[in-house]
């Protein structure tokens, strides 16, 4: 009973300096805005270097589409965002332990979906156009179709990891309600281990380069 009246006897405390705290700043003060977000562009998949018992070989994947979509909060110059991703590409060939260059005949589809918690610092928040940064963590599901070369077929695989993503971009203020932006993408995943059917191998990150161009559209 003592500490429950103690705490409330600071919770009385705190109150009337938390109420100065949004009364004294602007960013504070203001409600935030809630917003809706989507964007769509493409993904560059980075060259992957995997590792087993056989040796070490390079794994090479097709630029493919992305799509992103979801809701954000305004705080006046800092952003939060909860998104959905999708990014599409498709394995091209690898670099075997011997050196030697492998096309994929057919299949090797991936689809990477991504849940994003992103933060986003604006950084000239008087202008009509407004440079900005963002970092990101969340949970990517990695889902790979089986392929083939010409003369062996692979095993695919579906992994559950953890992604994170980096950006930079511009914001251009179209109306009141509407911003238009463009973006350059870093996406990565926690590293894995799969089984082709042959062998097991621990599998670098899955990561990849991107851009998006995309609105904002206040609610």
């Amino acid at each position: 009973m003592h500490n429950r009246c103690q705490a409330i006897q600071a919770l009385n405390l705190l109150a009337p300096i938390v109420s100065a705290l949004f009364q004294s700043s602007p960013a504070l003060a203001d409600s935030p805005n809630l917003y809706v977000t989507g964007a769509a562009g493409f993904n560059n998949p980075t060259t992957r270097t995997n590792t087993g018992v056989q040796g070490t070989f390079e794994e090479y994947t097709n630029p493919g589409a992305s799509a992103e979509l979801g809701l954000g909060i305004d705080f006046d110059g800092l952003r939060v965002e909860a998104t959905y991703a999708i990014d599409a590409s498709q394995l091209r060939g690898y670099t075997n332990v011997s050196g030697i260059d492998f096309d994929y005949k057919s299949g090797g589809e991936v689809r990477k979906q991504s849940g994003f918690l992103t933060g986003y610092w604006d950084l000239l928040r008087k202008s009509t156009w407004t440079p900005y940064l963002g970092a990101g963590f969340g949970y990517s599901n990695l889902d790979v179709r089986d392929f083939s070369d010409p003369g062996l077929s692979y095993k695919g695989f579906n992994r559950s990891l953890w992604g994170y993503q980096l950006k930079a971009g511009v914001s251009i203020d179209m109306s009141t309600h509407s911003i238009l932006f463009a973006e350059g993408i870093y996406r990565g995943t926690s590293g894995f281990r799969t089984n082709d059917g042959f062998d097991n191998w621990n599998n670098a990150s899955w990561s990849s380069w991107g851009g998006q161009v995309g609105v904002r559209i206040s609610l």
